[in-house]
């Protein structure tokens, strides 16, 4: 605003709008032509004065000529002249309120703010600002001068706000070692690992919680560089909401006060001498501001984002370690020594933070850290198959066809120690576009024909072999019904998006995963540096606690009955071979299973209940003649007959019954074809031998 639109402020209404109509146009805020109705509202006004005084004065006089009497002519002066007086002092008076009135109105319109309507407090607009309000925005913009937010809504002061100042930090990976970097495997917030809904979640469910660093990492940055995310726009936003809130709470209030200092500065301009003009002038020339935008402290903000950038960019030295998977041979291709890089998150938050108090919003900012030496000698003596498993499959082709596919999803991945694996993440959605096909699987305990039937077996045997390592499962979910691949208790179920099965690699050391499907046999194996001591092995086993009741049956109209099954529970055991030959047998963990539901026809529940009824009434009709004959069950003669005849009796009953059941089910339709589930997982598989433990192997074949 410059010094000569200051010096002008409330005093003429027309170089008044000139100002505020420039500064507006400065600021972005301009938004029309403003109301330039005051000059005619003035005139109104006073015309509307003055015909009051003049009618007032006019009818005093009328009824003054029309009492004149001349018998009385001088109580007629003396009462003609008081009634003329008093006419003369409420003209006075209305003249003079209605004058003072009309300047008070002319003041108000002066000072209506944004397209020039006259604003009153049934007007008022809350989200418009329309009075001056002055903004300094110069944390963000050093050079700025005060935002005169008149005319302007709250995308306009945000957009205003936001043109100040341009945003392009980005934080730059100063590793020296950068293209061996590989970034990690980082959590996907899409795919849960227990999601609910899926074919098979209501299993034992078994979750081991271990530091892992990128569990925690939400930011997803690139390998060379990390964008900073725009905080001070994020600020802005919030601190404009609360500018209109308070607009908003003072409301018309705000308006009428402006308008009366206005008005007094407005009288005080017209009538004081040049040296309190300008006075006035240097007043309103350094307006003060009635907002400050003042940044908040973002220092813990930017120390989260690189603490967190520490944790994706740390690179272990490689000193030797297997780097990459060769298909064509598959063998593990090992890699020279390379220093690692660790990122040093207090200097590097430190010249994040000096950049932004500076106002350099837009600049590039290499992060501060230090080499990690690697060992010049290799280790590639030290790999080993450390853990191994296998498993049977059944002849169908669809079903092992699916278990090939998953087994070679995940044949040669590589996890540097403390990145953590996750099949579904691996393996990705079984769709028939993959090449996986329908196999018969349970879901929700009916079988169903669905879509990669038979990838839980994979799963399972990745399991047993990530046990035997000695690495540590994170996620593992058993199947709702028991199994028959392998000994209940020791399966993982898997399903898209969920359940999951994951595993960490808390090794010192990459780790590599060969997975391959041969003559109905799955095999998994982790190579890698034992993690386990030497000559120590772990084996898992487990036994059946209990069974459980058979659910109730439930009655079909169509399909196949079937007997149903009782469920179990079962506790798994951690076998502990120790380097001398003794054994450890330790409780690892505890699996419950449901039961099928039996189905039966209504008819054959009729039967079933007919059975239980003439049993019931042999042995009711037993002890009343037992009563009646006073001898007891033992030998009493009348005890014998009696029961006979109950027996002969209930006999004739159920075989009419199991006829009319006989005759109903060959009636009724008798095969209905399996459902076919759009689930794209699996869950529990059917028709597969059970392979008790499964057996440890030492090598396998390279490739798939």
């Amino acid at each position: 605003m410059n010094r000569n639109d200051q010096n002008v402020r409330g005093v003429s209404r027309e170089r008044g709008m000139s100002r505020s109509r420039t500064a507006s146009r400065l600021r972005s805020g301009y938004t029309g032509p403003r109301n330039a109705e005051g000059s005619s509202r003035r005139t109104t006004s006073a015309k509307r004065a003055g015909s009051g005084y003049s009618y007032n004065s006019g009818s005093s006089g009328n009824n003054y000529d029309k009492r004149h009497d001349d018998e009385h002519s001088g109580r007629g002066f003396l009462i003609g002249g008081i009634a003329i007086a008093a006419v003369l002092v409420v003209g006075l008076g209305f003249l003079a309120k209605n004058t003072i009135f009309s300047a008070k109105a002319d003041a108000t319109e002066t000072t209506s703010m944004g397209a020039g309507a006259e604003e009153t407090s049934a007007q008022f607009d809350p989200n418009v600002i329309r009075t001056d309000l002055y903004l300094d925005y110069s944390q963000i913009s050093p050079d700025a001068k005060l935002l005169n937010m008149n005319g302007m809504d709250r995308e306009q002061v945000e957009n205003a706000l936001k043109a100040a100042y341009t945003w392009n930090l980005v934080i730059v990976n100063a590793n020296p070692s950068i293209d061996s970097f590989k970034m990690p495997e980082l959590p996907k917030e899409s795919e849960a690992a227990s999601a609910k809904g899926s074919s098979d979640d209501e299993g034992t469910e078994e979750v081991t919680q271990v530091d892992n660093p990128l569990a925690k990492v939400t930011i997803r940055p690139e390998k060379t560089q990390y964008s900073v995310p725009d905080l001070i726009g994020e600020d802005i936003d919030s601190y404009v909401d609360q500018i209109f809130k308070d607009y908003e709470s003072k409301g018309a209030d705000q308006l009428t006060k402006k308008a009366e200092e206005t008005t007094n500065a407005a009288e005080t301009g017209t009538q004081g001498s040049s040296e309190s003009a300008a006075e006035s002038s240097e007043t309103t020339k350094a307006a003060s501001a009635d907002y400050v935008l003042e940044l908040p402290d973002m220092s813990e903000q930017i120390t989260d984002y690189v603490t967190q950038l520490a944790a994706v960019w740390k690179m272990d030295p490689e000193n030797g370690d297997i780097t990459k998977y060769d298909s064509s041979s598959g063998e593990f291709v090992f890699g020279g020594s390379v220093n690692g890089y660790a990122v040093n998150v207090k200097d590097t938050a430190s010249k994040v933070m000096d950049a932004i108090k500076s106002g350099s919003y837009d600049q590039q900012i290499k992060t501060e850290g230090e080499v990690v030496s690697a060992s010049s000698t290799s280790i590639k003596d030290q790999y080993d198959t450390i853990g191994s498993y296998q498993t049977e499959t059944t002849s169908n082709s669809v079903r092992n066809g699916n278990i090939k596919l998953a087994a070679a999803a995940i044949n040669g991945t590589i996890l540097r120690p403390g990145e953590e694996f996750s099949f579904n993440n691996t393996v990705g959605q079984r769709t028939e576009a993959k090449g996986y096909g329908a196999a018969a699987a349970y879901n929700n305990g009916e079988v169903v024909q669905e879509v990669g039937g038979g990838v839980c077996q994979v799963s399972t045997t990745l399991y047993n072999a990530v046990f035997r390592s000695g690495l540590t499962t994170t996620y593992r979910r058993s199947h709702t019904f028991a199994p028959n691949y392998v000994t209940p208790g020791m399966d993982a179920t898997v399903s898209w998006p969920g359940p999951d099965y994951r595993f960490v690699n808390n090794s010192s050391h990459n780790i590599g995963i060969r997975a391959w499907y041969s003559d109905q046999t799955v095999t998994v194996q982790i190579y890698g540096v034992r993690v386990l001591p030497k000559g120590v092995k772990w084996s898992l086993t487990s036994e059946k606690v209990k069974d459980l009741p058979m659910p109730n049956p439930v009655v079909i109209t169509s399909g196949d009955t079937s007997k149903g099954s009782q469920g179990s529970e079962w506790q798994a055991y951690k076998i502990i071979t120790n380097a001398d030959g003794s054994t450890e047998k330790v409780k690892d963990h505890y699996t419950t299973y449901k039961g099928h539901t039996p189905k039966v026809y209504a008819s054959a529940q009729a039967t079933t209940a007919a059975s239980g009824s003439a049993a019931e009434t042999t042995k009711a009709a037993a002890a009343q003649e037992t009563h009646a004959g006073g001898e007891s069950a033992a030998g009493g003669p009348s005890s014998e007959t009696s029961a006979a005849k109950a027996t002969e009796k209930a006999a004739t009953e159920p075989k009419k019954t199991e006829t009319t059941a006989q005759e109903t089910t060959e009636k009724a339709e008798i095969v209905e074809a399996p459902t076919v589930s759009s689930n794209t997982g699996d869950s529990d598989e059917i028709d597969a031998p059970v392979n008790e433990g499964g057996a440890i192997i030492s090598d396998g074949p390279g490739g798939v």
